[in-house]
């Protein structure tokens, strides 16, 4: 049985979704290698990339190990880095276009239930 994600605690790990993108990745390697026949355990360990967060319209802070950055340049950074994270070449293009329209008009689309 596996725990992971935001039900997971493990060394005061923080709740972000890196802590739960690599404790995910772990347990699919430790399914796959139970099921070849390897029962060794191997403790998960958390390798911390850097925080990021986006605090306005084009305004964001992040944080990548002694690199500390704020402002367009981090909200820019920021955006690389979570469509990066997107699956599927569809998927990143919809997401940048509907941020694009977001961020350069007024208008929240994203908020629209239709």
């Amino acid at each position: 049985m596996f725990v992971i994600g935001d039900l997971m605690s493990l060394n005061k790990l923080p709740g972000v979704a890196e802590v739960a993108m690599q404790s995910g990745h772990h347990a699919a390697q430790t399914i796959v290698r139970r099921l070849r026949g390897d029962a060794t355990t191997r403790e998960f360990r958390y390798h911390d990339l850097g925080t990021m967060a986006t605090i306005s319209r084009f305004r964001a802070v992040a944080s990548l190990g002694p690199l500390r950055v704020g402002g367009a340049l981090a909200w820019l950074l920021w955006l690389v880095v979570h469509l990066a994270f997107l699956t599927g070449f569809k998927n990143r293009v919809a997401t940048l276009a509907r941020c694009t329209i977001a961020f350069l008009g007024r208008g929240r689309p994203e908020r629209t239930i239709t």
